[in-house]
């Protein structure tokens, strides 16, 4: 397989033990954490119904994906519970590729359905999630995790998005078969109202004007362009940002919404969900 960079990338399954310690180096480069999961947790766990994958480019290791089978009552799906790339590698489609790959397994395992976990507020995360791959997300929780030992979630409440990737859906289908593609916000009809925007501030946005009384079919909701940069720039906007949202969704959601796909406007460096009233959203 090859990406855009043109290094040759393979994402297979370990075929060593020492490459199950390779994905606690990558955890610490991805992350910055100092608390990985370690390697004897990643082996009980592949050799005993789960499934680690690892993204090799010209056979260096530059991400993985790892997770297990979930229960919600009698019902089974997969669960993917880690998915990084380091960052000299990202930006290339080698997480498209590591879930591309996840797909296949787990269909070939015989389960339709991928759940996981994410922060609604990493933008890089929901263009690959929602905008390429075709998940939806219905549920929105709450300091999901507590406190967050590493470098990317500390002095920040957890809060996740619950991610719903149903493999064999018609949206899923066509986003694959499309290649990838992201949403333009001037793809999006200009009647769509806003719950959720943003405002100028200094070399930033800050999360202004929310609406919590909209009926409409469709919504728009902003949230930062690169939320890791506002962290490390002023700690109290990014927290605003997570409370702002985190209205919203919990309005919205609880109302019947979902979470059906990701927009950007590159020129203004601006990012958007898109939430939807609507049931069957095959035609997404």
């Amino acid at each position: 397989m090859r990406v855009e960079s043109k290094m040759v990338v393979e994402v297979r399954q370990p075929a060593s033990l020492p490459e199950f310690y390779q994905c606690e180096e990558l955890q610490r480069r991805i992350w910055g954490t100092e608390n990985p999961v370690p390697a004897h947790i990643l082996i009980a766990g592949h050799r005993n119904g789960g499934l680690l994958l690892m993204a090799f480019e010209d056979g260096r290791p530059v991400g993985f994906c790892f997770g297990f089978t979930g229960r919600d009552g009698d019902a089974a799906y997969f669960y993917n519970h880690m998915l990084g790339v380091v960052p000299e590698a990202q930006n290339r489609g080698v997480g498209y590729l590591l879930k591309l790959k996840q797909r296949e397994h787990v269909l070939n395992a015989g389960f339709n359905l991928i759940k996981w976990t994410y922060d609604p507020l990493q933008s890089r995360n929901a263009a690959l999630y929602l905008g390429k791959l075709g998940a939806i997300c219905k549920k929105y929780a709450v300091n999901y995790y507590g406190k967050i030992r590493d470098a990317l979630n500390a002095e920040y409440e957890s809060d996740r998005f619950i991610a719903e990737w149903w493999l064999n859906s018609p949206r899923v289908l066509r986003r694959i078969k499309n290649g990838g593609k992201h949403l333009e916000l001037s793809d999006v009809d200009s009647r769509v109202p806003h719950a959720l925007e943003s405002r100028v501030d200094g070399c930033v946005r800050r999360a202004a004007k929310v609406r919590l009384d909209l009926e409409s079919e469709r919504l728009l909701v902003e949230i930062p362009w690169d939320i890791g940069f506002i962290k490390q720039l002023n700690l109290k906007l990014a927290i605003d940002w997570r409370n702002k949202t985190r209205a919203v969704f919990h309005e919205y959601l609880s109302r019947g919404y979902m979470v059906i796909d990701f927009a950007v406007q590159e020129d203004e460096k601006r990012s958007f969900y898109i939430l939807s009233k609507e049931t069957d959203t095959s035609s997404t």
